[in-house]
């Protein structure tokens, strides 16, 4: 439920509790009123911009009684580039109350990640955006919101994103008007404000579904191997981040290290996922990096990485029995270790009335190396036709390399093309 916040000295007023989403390009006026009707029939007030970062966001919210449209800007954009991301913020509205910002890739405001409540309401989703780790925790005050306000340069103005007259009287909810320095009484949350907000929840994950389900359609016309980066391309983007890994900290040791790729419905978002563990060796909890495990002897740590990867080229993969030959000349040619495991064979009296099976085969392809692939082995993976790496792991122990990922092959005897 989005409420208001006005400070001595700073002109106009500030929302918080606003909904926000990722953009990417400033949307017109008709998608951004698409996605207020989606979020609730009452969601009309909404803004979109493009930050310092050069991110575009949007944020949606009802109307706010009693508060002049003109004068309320979003408080998250303005708060959003105040700290490095990412990074979450807890201020303290007075009594129980406090509003919570959790900023990421692009200084962009989360989903979820602008709400206002008690410690308890907060703590769930406060939960969740730690189990994503990496973040850097501030606390505030109200004096701190002012301070920032009285900075404030550039932030665009909510205004109704719906079209036609409206009612106030019906659709405006209660408004909170909270003034710092001054006392917080007449505070009060009320059942039908709770159930507005359920309902609002329910609106976008609604809405979120509709779109994961419509991109995941789309993405079912790709062949899987081209939408994935190649191996040079991934083994690029691992060894960037191998060359800032540090491999000790006071009192604890990398033991491994994981090299994942995370693919974003458009190759501007894609990342690569770090995954370390390491073990004590002398050292203190406060000095773990990551999460300290319940023993006390080890940690694990985790951050991603923006790294776009961009479209592969356009590739045939081979027959089965000519892809195994290729991996194999790899293997033999470099001296590495290499385990194949085929998929299940289809039933034998397979179901009439199912979809006929995709034109090609994933074979697991699972590569024991010396020496990380980067050095001189990115050509040789590159000349494998649909080999796609999905793990490049160090253990420090064995003093080893791993190359886990998978070899699409035709399931006939002919070439199947990469395009759609």
């Amino acid at each position: 439920m989005a409420q208001v916040l006005t400070f001595p000295g700073v002109r106009g007023a500030f929302a918080v509790g606003l909904s926000w989403q990722h953009e990417e390009h400033l949307p017109k006026a008709s998608v951004l009123r698409k996605s207020a009707r989606q979020l609730g029939a009452n969601v009309r007030w909404g803004v979109a911009f493009k930050n310092a970062n050069g991110t575009f966001q949007s944020a949606l919210c009802e109307p706010i009684a009693g508060v002049k449209l003109s004068r309320v800007k979003p408080l998250a954009a303005i708060v959003a580039t105040a700290h490095s991301q990412p990074w979450t913020g807890l201020y303290h509205l007075g009594g129980e109350h406090y509003w919570y910002i959790a900023v990421r890739q692009g200084q962009a405001i989360v989903a979820g990640g602008d709400q206002v409540g008690t410690l308890a309401e907060l703590a769930a989703v406060r939960a969740y955006h730690q189990s994503l780790g990496g973040w850097t925790e501030i606390e505030g005050t109200l004096d701190d919101l002012a301070n920032l306000a009285r900075q404030a340069t550039s932030v665009p103005a909510l205004h109704d994103v719906q079209s036609g007259s409206w009612r106030t009287a019906v659709l405006a909810v209660t408004a909170f008007v909270l003034v710092a320095g001054t006392a917080f009484g007449g505070w009060y949350l009320y059942d039908q404000q709770q159930e507005a907000e359920r309902q609002a929840a329910l609106a976008r994950q609604r809405a979120a579904a509709s779109a994961r389900m419509a991109a995941e359609a789309a993405q079912q016309r790709i062949k899987p191997w081209m939408r994935q980066p190649t191996p040079a391309m991934f083994f690029e983007a691992c060894r960037a981040a191998w060359h800032l890994q540090e491999l000790a900290k006071p009192g604890w040791l990398l033991t491994s290290w994981h090299c994942k790729p995370r693919l974003g419905n458009v190759p501007d978002r894609d990342q690569i996922a770090i995954e370390t563990a390491w073990a004590r060796e002398g050292g203190v909890a406060a000095d773990a990096p990551g999460v300290l495990t319940a023993d006390g002897q080890s940690a694990n740590d985790s951050r991603e990485i923006s790294n776009p990867f961009g479209p592969p080229s356009n590739v045939d993969v081979l027959p089965l029995t000519a892809a195994r030959k290729a991996i194999w000349m790899l293997t033999h040619e470099h001296g590495l270790s290499l385990r194949l495991t085929d998929p299940p064979p289809p039933p034998a009296q397979p179901d009439k009335n199912a979809p006929p099976p995709d034109p090609w085969v994933a074979v697991t392809a699972n590569l024991t190396l010396t020496a990380p692939p980067w050095l001189d082995l990115a050509v040789a993976f590159e000349r494998i036709p649909g080999l796609r790496i999905t793990d490049l792991g160090y253990d420090a122990r064995a003093q080893q390399w791993i190359a886990n990922g998978t070899l699409y092959t035709a399931r006939g005897a002919a070439p199947v093309h990469g395009g759609t």
